[in-house]
């Protein structure tokens, strides 16, 4: 009886409205509403309504012409999607992800936004090669496995953004990355990018048990332009020292 009412529901479902486009300053995307994840409606919500982190999405809407972006922690890709649609620009964007969930919604919301960026399913680390496993939160509550949202985990391949800029031939002008307390494997696989006259800026959200790499960046010769104070981590802008 509950697989046959489900699969009435699930057909039900497929009438309802799934897509929304959203113009935020002069950048605009459409974006799948998945009904069933409050967070990613909650979140696009905001986005609509400019409430979203207005300093990162000011700095995404003023990149430069001919900009290259890594994003790095893209999650269902909210900035690859809108940066990507600065084409007068000519804005190109790759973004990272290793979240099995959040990917499925990114590949997507690239697909809505006629594949106008590149997405690349990996754990972005220290070094390639490495199986790394993430844990994560299912969103789902399933009471025979756990009283809340059921967590679980699963193993992905590394690789360091040094490696795929070789491989790619590519010279990224701006890095945002936002790994949720993985920066500093990031910034340890992106030396010769970190060092190359091409990078401009890099914009990071810091967990606070890291707030060590604003010491970091200013070592290797970058400062901050700005930053915004949350309560578990900050967001910071850097660029490049004179």
């Amino acid at each position: 009886m509950l697989l046959t009412i489900y699969y009435f529901l699930a057909r039900m479902f497929r009438f309802l409205p799934k897509t929304k486009k959203l113009h935020l300053l002069d950048m605009s995307a459409t974006f799948f509403v998945p009904i069933n994840n409050h967070y990613i409606c909650d979140d696009l919500i905001d986005i609509s309504n400019q409430k979203r982190e207005p300093a990162l999405y000011s700095w995404l809407n003023n990149l430069d012409k001919g900009s290259i972006l890594f994003d790095i922690g893209t999650s269902y890709g909210q900035e690859s999607s809108l940066a990507s649609s600065l084409i007068e620009k000519n804005v190109t964007v790759f973004g990272f992800d290793c979240s099995l969930y959040q990917s499925h919604f990114c590949a997507l919301n690239r697909r809505l936004n006629g594949n106008r960026f590149r997405f690349i399913f990996a754990a972005i680390g220290a070094k390639s090669g490495d199986l790394i496993t993430i844990k994560a939160n299912s969103d789902t509550h399933i009471p025979a496995l756990h009283k809340k949202n059921v967590p679980y985990e699963y193993e992905v391949m590394s690789l360091a953004l040094d490696d795929f800029a070789v491989s790619h031939n590519i010279q990224p002008t701006h890095l945002k990355i936002d790994v949720d307390g993985a920066e500093f494997g990031v910034l340890k696989g992106a030396k010769k990018i970190l060092q190359s006259p091409a990078l401009k800026e890099v914009f990071i959200e810091i967990d606070n048990e890291n707030i060590a790499i604003i010491d970091f960046m200013a070592s290797i010769g970058f400062k901050s332009e700005w930053q915004v104070e949350k309560e578990f981590n900050v967001d910071i802008l850097f660029s490049k020292s004179a």
